[in-house]
């Protein structure tokens, strides 16, 4: 599927998914269905496996964005993005998340990221610092980089996306 993913070019030749499979977190519509959009007789298998990846992509940076928003992170956004879990396993993930992000993503080289991000923060309450201190002091953060192509319209696919999922309900 990767490898189908990354043969197709960006935009998925029109097509936009919105994987609302089990309905959506963000924005919250708990009962909300998927939808396949734009697609056309000259579909392709590679350009149904990029939308898939883009939709998905785009799902996981509307949380992003809402996160920034309630929260007033990413502001003066350092641009470093990490990316863990099984998708990070994933090259056409991790390229497809870079270019609609619009940042480089470092995929990391250590183990177990939900445990350390959770003593990370714990470290950081109880020693009154920041976050990104511990990182350093425990010299974690180290991995692949991959930067975004700036040759990829992120915001145009995004706002088709967005298209979509506010035509729904």
């Amino acid at each position: 599927l990767d490898d189908l993913a990354l043969e197709a070019t960006p935009g998925a030749g029109g097509m936009v998914l919105l994987p609302y499979l089990s309905g959506e977190r963000t924005p919250n519509r708990p009962n909300a269905s998927g939808a396949l959009a734009g697609i056309t007789g000259d579909v392709t298998r590679a350009s149904m496996a990029r939308a898939a990846y883009e939709g998905v992509v785009c799902g996981l940076l509307d949380g992003l964005d809402a996160l920034h928003a309630a929260t007033g992170a990413g502001n003066g956004h350092d641009g470093r993005t990490f990316l863990v879990g099984g998708g990070a396993r994933s090259p056409a993930y991790r390229r497809i998340v870079a270019d609609l992000s619009g940042r480089p993503i470092t995929v990391a080289a250590d183990d177990e990221h939900v445990a350390l991000g959770a003593c990370v923060q714990a470290v950081a309450v109880l020693h009154e610092c920041a976050p990104m201190d511990v990182t350093d002091a425990w010299k974690l953060g180290e991995g692949t980089v991959v930067e975004p192509d700036p040759r990829v319209d992120r915001v145009g696919l995004r706002a088709r996306y967005g298209r979509l999922r506010d035509g729904t309900s």
